[in-house]
């Protein structure tokens, strides 16, 4: 009789444990691969999400290439809110929108310009939400982007992703912007993303999304742009350097010609100093670098000759960082680099009393300092360029 008792109370305790009164099955959802939002002219806003399709989603190569092939459709709609254009497109749909696998938010410069607290608080709320997601901005309307089919991934958001992946431009996710609009002492920022053609003065050519710079803000609000160059200039003082190529000029007087060097590894350092009450930065810069091309005479395996090579690479990362120093201070009045934080980071005291109110009036004044120190590392199988000779 025990055993029984036990065996019945067992069995109610198992038909009461395995309702999943709740479960949502993947075929009642429109899985959303990346998200536009723009601001219309008459105020409202358009959110356009890319929806998998999928009967058409399987093994690279089994089915469609890009959205134009089926693999995803996308579906817009405008509303007096973000939420509110979001609620009007589940009416579009079948299947419940599901952000959960979102791999991008794109912002148009309109829906930028105009501050972006708004969509950001909503994101932040929704608990499917991928913070994780990259976050970028582009001139004009972002929803044209998700109409684009890459060659070589199957829709806008992989191609997307993947040059974010490489370390093309800044590498921003919506939980990093939201934590630079929080934080003190440091302005926001995020990759600019455009409309490319794959083959460079190809008229019939495909189009595709590339990163090609920097969106600067002033706490919500976009303040501007930075093309690619300015870009690495802030990637160095950022200490968020991961990639780049570095192509110098030889002056005539030492034979003329160009030498290219990869980055191997790069690091910065920012340091404020206070004295006097008065502040500056010192950015040092320490990078290794592998020697891919010398179309020049030098001879680089002669030790002085070498280290001026070294000193030529060196002014330009110097240069790079004044570029985006100048970007910043003086056009844009931005402080994506950061130098309010290190301040209140190292000087607490100091940021609260002096500069925390005011810090926007310092910073285009603010004196910065920048120290590369660049070694080359690797020469690879030949030091001599095939123009020297014996």
């Amino acid at each position: 009789m025990r055993k029984r008792g036990v065996l019945i109370i067992n069995c109610i305790l198992i038909v009461l444990l395995t309702g999943c009164w709740s479960r949502i099955e993947v075929n009642d959802l429109s899985i959303v691969m990346a998200t536009a939002i723009d601001k219309m002219n008459n105020g409202k806003f358009r959110v356009s999400v890319q929806v998998a399709i999928p009967k058409q989603l399987g093994p690279v190569g089994a089915g469609g290439t890009g959205s134009g092939d089926g693999t995803t459709v996308l579906i817009s709609e405008t509303g007096e809110s973000v939420m509110d254009a979001i609620q009007r497109l589940q009416v579009k749909l079948p299947r419940r929108i599901f952000f959960s696998h979102s791999r991008n938010l794109i912002i148009g410069e309109r829906a930028a310009r105009d501050g972006i607290f708004q969509t950001l608080d909503f994101i932040s709320r929704v608990r499917e939400a991928r913070l994780r997601s990259f976050i970028l901005f582009t001139k004009g309307e972002a929803a044209p982007l998700l109409k684009l089919t890459p060659s070589m991934e199957r829709y806008t958001s992989e191609t997307i992703r993947e040059e974010q992946k490489m370390g093309a431009g800044v590498r921003i996710r919506i939980k990093d912007f939201i934590d630079m609009l929080t934080t003190e002492g440091i302005s926001p920022l995020g990759a600019q993303v455009a409309i490319m053609p794959e083959e460079k003065g190809g008229e019939n050519s495909k189009q595709t999304p590339a990163i090609v710079g920097t969106a600067v803000f002033n706490e919500d609000k976009l303040a501007g742009w930075m093309n690619d160059q300015d870009t690495l200039g802030v990637l160095w003082i950022r200490n968020e350097i991961e990639k780049a190529n570095i192509t110098v000029t030889v002056p005539k007087e030492k034979g003329g010609g160009k030498i290219g060097v990869q980055l191997m590894k790069g690091q910065s350092k920012v340091k404020p100093i206070l004295e006097k009450r008065k502040v500056k930065m010192n950015v040092s810069i320490n990078a290794e670098v592998e020697l891919f091309e010398n179309g020049s005479k030098l001879d680089l395996g002669n030790p002085k000759e070498l280290h001026y090579v070294q000193t030529l690479l060196e002014k330009d990362v110097k240069e790079k960082c004044r570029l985006a120093l100048d970007k910043g201070q003086n056009q844009l009045h931005s402080d994506i680099f950061g130098f309010g934080n290190a301040l209140y980071r190292t000087y607490p005291k100091a940021w609260k009393e002096q500069y925390k109110k005011q810090w926007m009036e310092e910073f285009p004044e603010l004196e910065v300092s920048i120290h590369p120190h660049v070694s080359i590392v690797r020469t690879g199988l030949t030091i001599k360029s095939p123009e020297m000779k014996d």
